[in-house]
Order: C-alpha cells, then structure tokens, then sequence
C-alpha cells in the first residue's frame, strides 16, 4: 500500500547541485584565468604549458575522491542511520588525512619539479618553463586540497554562502595577482602559478574560519578520530580515485599523442578546451555528485523508494540540464575560440572551434555512465563500478584516439571522447540485462536492488502532506495500513495519533513562512515494532531537545508533542542538508 508524490526529494537534489558544481568549478575557474593571461601575455608557449600541466589537476581530484569520495559514503551511511557523533569522527579524519597527504604532495612538488614535468611529456624546450609554473602552483597545494574539503562539507551545515563568497574571492585575487605577477613585475609563469597559489589560500580561510566559529555541527576534534576507519574510507574512496587516477593517465597518454602526431598546435587546442571544459565539465559533476551525496543516505536507509526517485529526478532534471548547457556550448564555438586566439587563419583555431563544437557532445552521454556508476558506488556494487571507471576513464578513450587521431588529427581526438562515452554507457545497460536475466530494463531493474534490502512495497505506506487539510486523513490511512498488517490495540492507535500530531505540528510551525514546503512521511512494519519516519524541510527544530524543556506541570502546551513521546519507544533526530529527519519505534 503506497500513497508517494514525494517532492522532497527532487527539490533537495536540485538544491544540493549549485554547491556539488561549485565543488569542481573550484580548479576550473583559476585555469581559464590562468591560461588567457597565458595566452595574451606570455605567449603559446605558455599555453602549451598549462595544457601539459592539466593531468596534475585531475591528479589531485583523485587524491580529493579518495579521502573525501569516501568520506562522503560512511558520512551518508551513518547520517542514514542517525550516527551524528560518527559522522564527526569521519569529518575529522577526512581533514587530518587530507592535510597530511597534500603537505607531503607540495614539497614533492617543490623538491622533484624536473621529473615531474618529464612524466607529463614536456619537450626539452618548454621543460624550464613548466618547472616554474609547477613550483609557482605547488605553494598553494595544500589549501587547494583543504577548501575543497571545507566546501564538501559546509554544504551539511547550511553554509553554502560561505562557499560562493570564498570562490568569489579566489576569483577576484587570482585575476589581480596575475595582472601584478605578470603583467607589472614580469615574472612569468612562476607568478602565474603564485597567483592562483594566494587565491587557494583565500579560498580555503574563508571556508575554515567557520570551523573555528563555534558554530559548525560538524566539530573537528583529534580525540574522536578512529584511525581504524582509514581503511574504510579509501576503500569507499577508491572507485572514485580510480576515474579520476584513469583521467589522470588518460592526459598523460593523449599529451604524448598530440605531440606526436599534431604538435604544439594541438597541445594549445587541448589546454583551451580542457581549461573551459573543466568549468563545463563542472555542470555533469555537479549533477552525479548530488547522486552520490544523496543516494549515500538513502542507500543508508535502505530507502528504495527514495533512491528511485533520486534516479528519476537525476535523469530527468540533471542530465536535460546537461544536455541544455550542452547545445548553448556548441553554440558558442566561435566566441570561446577568441577568448583563447585572435587568428582565424591559425591552425590552432580551426582546431580549438571544432573542440568546442564537439567536445560537449560528450558530456549527456557521460553524465549518465557516471551518474549510475555513484549510484552503484553506493550500493556497494564496486565490480561494475571499477570497470567502468577504467574503461571510461582511459582505455576506451585512448583506444579510440589511437586509432582516430592519426587519421583526422585533432578531430579524432573530440570525437574519440564521443565514442568512449557511448561505450561505457552500454556496459552499464548490459550489466543490467545481466543481473535481471532480461534484454530489456526499466529504470527500476537498471537500479539492480539487492535481494532483501529496505522493506518491501507491501509493508510500508508512504504519505506526503503539503497542508492542514490533508492531515485530516493521515491518520485514517495509517489506521487502514495497520488493519492491513493484523496490527491492532494500542501500537495501532499510537502510531496513526503520533503521525497525526506530528504531521500537525510541522503544517502548524513550520509552513508560517510563507514557502511551499513538503512533509514526507513513512509506516514501515518490521516484525514486532512500527518504524515512523518523518522527513520535512520546515526550519530546523529538534523535538527531542524540545520535549526535554517542557514543564512538567504544563499540560496544555506543545500537546501533539507530549502525546508523541510519551507513546515511543525510541526517538531520534537529525538535520541532513537542511531537512529535518524524525525516526520513532512504536
């Protein structure tokens, strides 16, 4: 017996993907400045450098995934369970972790530039040239790596504002320190690494201060870390890594590729698109972030309803909006070429319109093999979800550029991504044929559910309430439920009373804001108890602190209340991404 209209859900996801974008906008915001003030002042030499340098970036997004990438499941995982003090030990181990890891990575940076730069297939002639932006850029490793931390998890505090005004000052004093570094004092590509460095310290500060507030729900504290969890972490972490690790060793190859066969043309073209297309590119990731941040606490919950309707929403709304972006950056080939280069008659600029003409062709069809590959993350489905990472994330594309480049030259390489892309979402599809023992699959069946997990349809009733007057008949529907269940006597009549006082009280106090808001609420049978779940997205009130403050010899107040405590066996509470979650045992 099922009543779902659920709105919550696809508002939240919508909500959480300016925050996920804004997560991986980060990195390539600092590259487009960095490579027009390349371009326009010191030249395609330096162009060309930066291009060469993209895959260290990809290189430390796969450090970020694998310490926060799982960090963010167990996160997931124990928010779905209302384990608020283990989500803090988490936090706080992702941060150690992270601070360590990326001090040891900016003075190997520091110490070894020279190989560094070899193992990006730098020329004998650009060599001196990337080693100083590598030492410029490696000061600010650290705090790159940190705020990125701080925006993943500022999004659970609420915080976001933080974010956006952190990210407007890295941009602000990236442009200024570059004009300073290069255009007064001349100092070339090393100040061009220096000044996206001071940007990523005040990007990370903004972010970190709130930490320091007093204020954060998430408390840093050395004491509550288990160093036992790193192991979990990384494992979680590790799918993520390795898409990341792929794209990592995916620019390697493809560098040596158009060094071979183009020449510093097309390392130019490549540097231009990927310097644009890691903003774009920010717009996909957004959308499969929110899957995974999402579907961590649904997947926690065993909430299959829930997770179906987060692919549903990821489908429709995440990749349309893809594919919208898309086409308007297709359109614009010609305008964002001449952000990069001024001469039609080049070659580079022939090549770097046809990049962005078809490299967001790519981006749908990719946004949905990784957007199925976080929701099979979460669901601890790591087989399929290793495989696709390599396949999509280098061999598929190398593959097809080997092949393509040497024929169509920088062409083959846009449209080996297409292929690649188109590959990696078939394996998906057949995955699922295969565990459904079926040709053809719903999204259902593509969700592939493991036997056995979350409560059956026919044991649980979901309702959502969007006013007073629907109240009214939650309470003859629960009854009804209960009937259906042989389930009589006072669990019956406490828990269809608990849900109507309840659901009154949040339509009461919480709908006074003038906002269109949503209550989701859930009847679960599970054996000899009744699970009520009730989730809203009002203000945030806590009402097991509050039933602690009443009078004892106040009878009259907070009645619905009173009536609910008194009736449960066990209640608990806790505020996820601005939604109150309320858990009774009946």
């Amino acid at each position: 017996m099922k009543n779902t209209h659920s709105e919550i859900i696809p508002r939240l996801y919508m909500k959480l993907l300016p925050i996920q974008i804004l997560l991986v906008i980060i990195g390539g915001l600092n590259s487009i400045i960095d490579n027009a003030f390349a371009a326009n002042f010191l030249g395609s030499d330096a162009m060309a450098v930066t291009g060469l340098f993209s895959p260290v970036t990809n290189f430390l997004n796969a450090i970020n995934a694998l310490v926060f990438g799982g960090a963010q499941v167990l996160c997931g995982k124990y928010l779905g369970k209302h384990m608020t003090e283990r989500t803090s030990s988490i936090f706080s181990l992702d941060m150690v972790t992270v601070i360590l890891v990326s001090i040891m990575l900016m003075l190997a940076c520091e110490a070894i530039p020279g190989s560094i730069a070899a193992v990006l297939g730098v020329s004998q002639e650009l060599s001196g040239e990337l080693v100083s932006y590598i030492r410029g850029f490696a000061i600010g490793l650290p705090f790159f790596c940190i705020g990125t931390q701080f925006t993943a998890f500022l999004q659970l505090e609420r915080q976001e504002k933080r974010s956006y005004i952190a990210v407007a000052s890295m941009f602000v004093l990236n442009v200024f320190f570059n004009w300073l570094f290069i255009v007064a004092f001349g100092m070339g590509l090393f100040g061009l690494g220096l000044s996206t460095s001071i940007s990523y310290l005040s990007f990370c500060l903004i972010q970190g201060l709130y930490y320091f507030s007093g204020k954060s729900t998430l408390a840093f504290s050395m004491k509550s870390i288990r160093f036992s969890d790193l192991p979990e972490v990384l494992l979680n972490g590790l799918p993520g890594a390795m898409s990341q690790a792929c794209i990592f060793l995916r620019g390697i190859v493809l560098n040596h590729l158009i060094v071979r066969h183009i020449g510093e043309a097309g390392l130019s073209a490549f540097s231009a698109i990927n310097s644009f297309g890691s903003v774009y590119w920010a717009v996909p990731a957004g959308v499969t972030s929110a899957v995974m941040v999402l579907g961590s606490v649904y997947a926690g919950e065993e909430d299959r309803d829930g997770l179906t309707i987060l692919m549903k929403t990821f489908l429709k709304r995440g990749v349309g909006l893809v594919l919208l972006v898309s086409l308007i950056l297709s359109a614009c080939c010609v305008p964002l070429t001449r952000i990069f280069f001024q001469d039609p008659s080049a070659p580079v600029y022939s090549m770097t319109v046809m990049g962005f003409l078809l490299f967001p062709l790519s981006s749908p069809i990719s946004t949905i093999t990784v957007g199925f590959s976080n929701y099979y993350h979460c669901m601890q489905r790591e087989k399929i979800v290793r495989t696709v990472s390599v396949i999509d994330g280098i061999a598929a594309t190398c593959l097809f550029a080997l092949l393509l480049i040497p024929l169509l030259g920088m062409n083959g390489m846009w449209i080996s991504q297409i292929l690649a892309c188109a590959s990696s979402v078939l394996i998906l599809y057949v995955y699922a044929a295969v565990q459904n023992r079926k040709l053809w699959c719903s999204l259902r069946e593509m969700m592939c559910f493991r036997e056995g997990f979350g409560v059956p349809d026919e044991d649980r009733i979901d309702i959502s309430v969007h006013g007073m007057e629907e109240v009214i008949n939650i309470s003859q529907k629960v009854w009804d439920f209960c009937d259906v269940h042989c389930i009589g006597g006072k669990q019956k009549n406490c828990t269809s009373l608990c849900v109507e006082e309840l659901a009154g009280n949040i339509v009461k106090h919480g709908f006074v804001d003038g906002k269109k808001h949503c209550i989701d609420i859930r009847v679960s049978c599970m054996k000899e108890n009744i699970m009520l779940s009730i989730k809203d997205d009002c203000r945030k009130f806590n009402p097991t602190e509050a039933a602690k403050l009443f009078d004892p010899d106040d009878k009259t107040h907070n009645l619905g209340l009173r009536i609910a405590t008194g009736m449960t066996q066990r209640m608990s509470y806790q505020n996820t991404f601005g939604l109150n979650i309320l858990t009774m045992v009946i």
